[in-house]
């Protein structure tokens, strides 16, 4: 054990503040009597102070504590402050959540009105926009070339409603710009706010078509529409939002083949064939019909396809079932049923669909019956072997007529020789050749007679489209297509529709070629013999009769060739704040 004096010859202040701390820490009870410790129980490194050391040692301490008074209040003072800047924070992060809040609120209103002009202006334009075509506003006017659509010779784009972005209502006709601006300018009250709304229409593109069924020409438009939504006041905010209205083309004949009823059955071929296409604007000829490839041959259904082994179908099969098997089974209807071969391939050879080749149709596809009247426009003649050779003439002008020429027929019923044809020929009006309409109750053809389709009457050179209406009045098969079938040396079907709304059969045999199109979806229809169809056909169902085997040829052209113009549909949405 050491005396203090033993500690190094430090200065006095120094030796106190060192043993003080080695006091504090190491033998804190030196300071009292006996004033003496020992570190870890060992005497030799324990420590032991006089009286005067004591003294100087508590007189040091006591300094000590003497200098930490106060020490509470400054502790204190820095808590509240710290507190004081928290609440401050708070309220201040409270009053930003206030504000960010109505803010929000404030934009989502004036978004919410912006949208609401969007709609009245697709509203306008989808009921009571006149589309360009007629007599006050020709399409002719337009140069449908270019996007944006702009007037002919040049100029701005179209465009309807409020000054937008650089864009300015100048569209030709002054009463649609009229109703336009008072369709899709207004307001509307949200809470305690008056929200304006104005909208811009520009016209991106505008095309033409001639829709099948009853060559109508229709217009199918593209608009850019762009809302402006505002809440004006202390408290502002400004929203635009912008969105594509389209009227889509779409072709009216997407499969060789497509049965519109359900269930199994629908489309069975017992008898095998083979499902391919070709292309009438395309074509290579060998040994006097067009060459066809192996792809888009596609079928489509509500229901079930059945095939036997030695059916090809070069293409998809598309229903909204699924499954390969025994149609029924597990308590479902199977898509594909039988040993037949569905390709896959849609668009070519080398693109093809994963094996069984089945597209899932996300609903039951339903198809427009067309508007054939109940009964043939007197007076209607009926023809049999007695008038044949003969070219029928065409309904003129407003269709149907009643009265003598005017493209109305009975039953046509022709057997015999490859002489028996009726011919079928595009009108001629005012000395212009044009699509010809005709409305017949019936059409049997036997042995080798047949039906064809000529050239404009005026002008040889040139074929133009032909619809028959076949209106089945008292017959259980108002189309029994035999013989050498529906003769058409250009192999375009897009010159032949055939069209039936009735639910009678729908006969198609004989051994000939048949190029046409045939629309019958509420008919049955029955191939039978082994003859080739040219084209594509619709109907309720289609079957083979026997072990006959079905060859559909899809005719590619028809993509193109035969459109119509579907709903509306308003897309591809944006919306930006100011």
């Amino acid at each position: 054990m050491r005396d203090a004096q033993s500690v190094p010859n430090w200065p006095r202040g120094v030796a106190l503040r060192h043993l003080t701390l080695v006091l504090e820490t190491a033998c804190p009870l030196v300071l009292v009597p006996p004033r003496t410790c020992t570190i870890d129980g060992d005497p030799d490194r324990g420590l032991k102070l006089s009286q005067t050391e004591t003294s100087a040692f508590e007189e040091e301490l006591d300094m000590k504590r003497a200098n930490q008074k106060g020490a509470a209040f400054i502790l204190a003072l820095i808590i509240g402050l710290m507190l004081s800047v928290t609440g401050a924070t708070l309220m201040f992060l409270s009053q930003s959540e206030t504000w960010s809040s109505m803010n929000y609120r404030l934009m989502t209103q004036s978004r919410y009105g912006a949208e609401a002009g969007l709609h009245t202006a697709a509203n306008y334009l989808m009921n009571n926009y006149a589309l360009p075509g007629g007599a006050g506003d020709p399409l002719s006017a337009y140069n449908i070339t270019v996007s944006p659509v702009t007037r002919v010779g040049g100029g701005n784009p179209i465009a309807l409603g409020s000054a937008m972005n650089g864009i300015s209502a100048n569209y030709p006709v002054g009463t649609v710009l009229s109703n336009f601006n008072s369709a899709t300018q207004g307001s509307l009250t949200s809470g305690n706010n008056n929200v304006n709304y104005s909208v811009s229409a520009q016209l991106l593109s505008m095309r033409q078509i001639t829709q099948c069924g009853n060559l109508q020409n229709l217009t199918a438009q593209l608009w850019k529409l762009t809302s402006h939504g505002d809440i004006a006041g202390t408290r502002s905010a400004e929203v635009e939002v912008s969105a594509l209205l389209e009227s889509h083309v779409a072709p009216c004949y997407n499969y060789a083949g497509f049965a519109t009823g359900s269930g199994c059955g629908s489309i069975s071929f017992n008898g095998g064939g083979t499902i391919d296409s070709y292309n009438s604007s395309n074509m290579a000829m060998s040994g006097g019909e067009p060459v066809t490839q192996q792809y888009d041959g596609n079928l489509g259904s509500n229901g079930n396809v059945n095939t036997a082994n030695n059916s090809v179908i070069d293409g998809t099969f598309s229903s909204p079932d699924t499954g390969v098997g025994a149609c029924g089974g597990g308590g479902g209807v199977d898509a594909l049923t039988g040993g037949g071969t569905v390709t896959g391939c849609a668009v070519s050879t080398t693109i093809c669909a994963p094996a069984p080749g089945l597209v899932r149709l996300p609903q039951t596809v339903t198809m427009v019956t067309p508007q054939i009247p109940s009964s043939v426009p007197a007076p209607a003649t009926s023809l049999g072997n007695g008038d044949v050779p003969l070219t029928l003439t065409p309904c003129s002008g407003t269709c149907p007529q009643v009265g003598a020429n005017n493209g109305n027929y009975g039953d046509i019923s022709i057997s015999g020789g490859s002489s028996n044809v009726v011919t079928f020929v595009p009108a001629v009006v005012g000395g212009v050749c044009q699509a010809g309409i005709y409305y017949v109750n019936s059409i049997s053809l036997s042995g080798n007679a047949s039906i064809a389709i000529g050239p404009c009457p005026n002008n040889p050179a040139v074929y133009l489209p032909v619809i028959i209406n076949v209106v089945g009045n008292g017959q259980a098969t108002p189309l029994d297509i035999g013989g050498n079938g529906i003769s058409n040396a250009t192999y375009n079907s897009t010159l032949l529709q055939i069209q039936y709304a009735g639910t009678g059969g729908v006969n198609l045999h004989g051994n000939g070629d048949s190029v046409a199109v045939l629309y019958a979806p509420n008919a049955g229809i029955t191939f039978s013999g082994n003859a080739n169809w040219y084209g594509s056909v619709i109907g309720n169902t289609i079957q083979s009769s026997g072990n006959a085997s079905v060859s559909i040829h899809y005719d590619r052209a028809l993509q193109q060739n035969l459109m119509t113009v579907s709903n509306w549909t308003l897309d591809t949405f944006t919306w930006s704040k100011y």
